[in-house]
């Protein structure tokens, strides 16, 4: 999967400046709007094993969260105000149940069968609406020959967020990864 990223002076900017402008904030969307649109893009492409000529900074693994874990996080609600998060979901579970990528045990690494997925998802262990986090291991390229920043997803892990009697956060569980390529 290969996404293309343009460099955007809006992407990391104080929650201060992001509300005193207008213009930042719909640019903001954009950018957003603009990567999931490349992402679900890049879900649908062929790319190749070899990596493109340039310089390769390593691997990064990172956690997305892909809701608005604090309603008063006004920067987390403008973050996320262009996302599809359930369009998303939908997409890779379907991806995973027509066979197009085959969903892991994060701790194991072992396949997970569809069968059992479908019954974990039935019996309630996890819920789609639930889904609260992504974590990626990428690869990140500089491109010189077309001067651009090229990230290589090599796994996705999807989770949802676990709550104990109190409804204090545990943390976050994972329901599967996909592998897109071994490192």
């Amino acid at each position: 999967m290969k996404i293309t990223i343009q460099m955007s002076r809006v992407l990391f900017m104080k929650k201060s400046r992001v509300k005193d402008s207008h213009l930042t904030a719909i640019s903001l969307r954009f950018t957003l709007y603009l990567g999931f649109i490349m992402f679900l893009n890049g879900c649908n492409q062929s790319v190749p094993d070899k990596i493109p000529p340039g310089v390769s900074f390593g691997n990064v693994i990172y956690d997305t969260f892909i809701v608005n874990r604090d309603s008063t996080d006004s920067w987390e609600s403008e973050r996320l105000s262009g996302f599809n998060k359930t369009a998303l979901i939908q997409f890779i579970f379907d991806e995973v149940f027509a066979g197009r990528i085959t969903p892991t045990d994060y701790f194991t690494g072992e396949k997970i069968p569809l069968s059992e997925l479908k019954k974990m998802e039935t019996e309630g262990e996890f819920s789609r609406k639930n889904i609260s986090k992504i974590q990626y291991d990428e690869q990140w390229i500089w491109d010189k020959e077309k001067s651009e920043m090229v990230k290589r997803i090599n796994s996705m892990t999807i989770a949802y967020e676990v709550f104990d009697n109190t409804g204090k956060s545990r943390g976050q569980k994972p329901i599967f990864k996909l592998i897109f390529r071994q490192k």
